[in-house]
């Protein structure tokens, strides 16, 4: 039955590990093929062309793999690729932006917000362009933030100067801005020390992907139904050791199925 087949979510590290934990929190019946791409990794450095050849390749492993939905849970992978893959693919694929902007617009009083992400994401403007189709008022400001997600890759709490590093980022926030996103995954593992520089509303992407996944599988009645809790499978492609490192400060849950592909 198709209300059994898998939720996909890929990303090029460990960041779509945040949206994979609030999957599990809300639906947790869901069974979920988690593909990091860790070997190509960083994409920062890539062309548009080059991430959407990544991302098609992944997007056709999920298919064979039986997903009824798929989730790019990185938003430079969801800047390059989002549009790209829904032209071409007619199974629900869900981005890490949109879902974002509309939480923000809801929660911001003044309309005077920010977001910080890759350099990739905010060159492509990719946030502003979602602004702009649910608003014509207030404004929405991008900071690029280069060494962060390399810091979260590689163990946080192992950098010394993280810190600084994280100031640096967030002092470039236009005072009068009442509302954050968080314009990436990985942002949501270091919220605490977010919260450190900035005080004001903070909107986490990772969270409203899954509520766009749960209005889709609510639309297609595409639940899964088994009363029991779903499997997790993680296909890595590349060193399986960061990965398994991050679950383990990550999730109480122990994962068992964790396979290397090699592509």
């Amino acid at each position: 039955m198709k209300n059994k087949m898998s939720i996909g979510i890929f990303d090029s590290g460990i960041g779509g590990l945040t949206i994979l934990k609030e999957i599990r929190k809300i639906l947790p019946r869901e069974n979920i093929i988690y593909y990091g791409d860790f070997k190509n990794n960083p994409y920062g450095i890539k062309t548009t062309s080059e991430i959407q050849k990544l991302s098609e390749f992944i997007v056709k492993f999920m298919i064979q793999n039986h997903c009824k939905v798929i989730i790019i849970a990185c938003s430079l992978m969801t800047a390059a690729s989002l549009e790209y893959l829904k032209n071409k693919y007619s199974i629900p694929i869900i981005g890490v932006v949109e879902g974002g902007v509309k939480a923000a617009l809801l929660e911001s009083k003044k309309k005077k917000i920010a977001y910080i992400a890759n350099p990739f994401t905010v060159k492509t403007k990719i946030y502003e362009n979602t602004y702009k189709k649910y608003s014509e008022d207030g404004s929405l400001y991008g900071i690029p933030c280069k060494k962060l997600c390399a810091l979260i890759e590689s163990g946080w709490e192992n950098h010394p100067h993280r810190l600084e590093v994280l100031k640096k980022c967030l002092e470039k926030i236009p005072k009068d801005t009442d509302t954050l996103i968080l314009g990436g995954t990985h942002y949501p593992l270091i919220k605490k020390d977010i919260r450190k520089f900035f005080s004001e509303k903070i909107v986490d992407s990772s969270r409203e992907s899954v509520f766009e996944l749960l209005n889709i599988l609510i639309s297609t009645d595409l639940f899964n139904k088994e009363n029991k809790k779903g499997s997790v499978d993680f296909c890595i492609n590349g060193d399986t050791t960061l990965l398994l490192n991050r679950l383990l400060e990550i999730f109480i849950e122990k994962f068992k199925n964790i396979f290397s592909v090699d592509f």
